[in-house]
């Protein structure tokens, strides 16, 4: 079984005990660990998930140890196991926190700045400039995972405990890498990002709608298709002038055709849909009356 050991340190007057509320440091843990499991599906998608484990406690300031590895994920209840050989999984493994490490410094570096620049620096890494004029050298794969939304995310828990004031600072220290630290007052402008919604290719199509209520003065009337209920502007002024001059009468079984249009968004929380009457075709009014079953 592949592994590699990292610490992370919480350090400062509030942990110097040694102690440390469970309630900070069990969502940062978790936190963390879900950052592992968001790089390793953004550099390898296919392969099972991760684990992070803890090991110890050190006296003096609050240390955890973890345990990176291919094993069951006492965190995060991961039963899965990496399908690759023990020398490829330790590969992958120092990867990810190669990966985590640039992110982190980049995190670091971009506060209170603008990118001016991005150019290839060699096979693996790239040089960012920002409009100070400093720059940063870091591996593609950390920017990767610095604009991917979910993963700043999760880092943005891992630091909580600092940047609430309850440590000074924290420390991320592994037997591959050099230590990386963030500072109280770094983490509390670690930010994450908005995703900016993209509108996708509207469609129309001609559909039956059931009338579940019905709006006037530009309110929304509630249809149903059958198996979905949603809302729906109208934009055909002359049905809307004929229903303004009472010259339909609608029931709650009564059904128009019409050509639908969906306009649909991608937004931070997922898909959003509008629907648009753009003309009503037909109107048909539900049985109101049942027939005589004659012979």
């Amino acid at each position: 079984m592949a592994t590699l050991d990292m610490s992370v340190r919480y350090f400062g007057n509030a942990v110097d005990t040694g102690r440390m509320p469970v309630k900070d440091l069990a969502p940062a843990l978790l936190a963390l660990s879900e950052a592992f499991h968001e790089i390793q599906k953004l550099e390898n998608p296919t392969e099972k998930p991760l684990s992070l484990d803890i090991q110890a406690t050190k006296k003096g300031s609050f240390i955890v140890d973890l345990i990176l590895t291919n094993g069951d994920d006492l965190l995060s209840k991961a039963i899965d196991l990496l399908n690759s050989d023990n020398s490829t999984a330790a590969i992958n493994l120092a990867t990810y926190i190669t990966t985590f490490y640039g992110m982190v410094n980049l995190s670091k570096a971009a506060i209170g700045k603008k990118f001016k620049k991005q150019e290839k620096a060699d096979e693996h890494n790239v040089k960012l400039t920002f409009d100070d004029g400093t720059c940063i050298t870091i591996p593609a794969k950390s920017l990767e995972a610095y604009k991917d939304v979910e993963i700043r995310r999760t880092v943005k828990e891992v630091v909580k405990p600092v940047s609430d004031g309850d440590a000074a600072g924290i420390e991320f220290i592994s037997e591959k890498m050099s230590k990386v630290s963030i500072s109280s007052e770094q983490a509390r402008r670690f930010e994450v990002p908005s995703v900016q919604d993209e509108e996708l290719p509207a469609t129309e199509s001609k559909v039956a709608l059931q009338i579940i209520s019905v709006g006037f003065d530009n309110i929304k009337w509630k249809f149903s298709d059958g198996t979905n209920q949603f809302f729906a502007s109208i934009d055909d002024k002359q049905f809307m002038d004929d229903v303004h001059n009472n010259k339909y009468q609608f029931g709650s079984t009564d059904i128009l055709t019409v050509q639908l249009r969906q306009n649909q968004t991608m937004t931070e929380n997922g898909l959003k849909s509008e629907y648009t009457i753009v003309k009503v075709l037909d109107l048909k009014h539900g049985a109101r009356q049942i027939e005589l079953d004659f012979e």
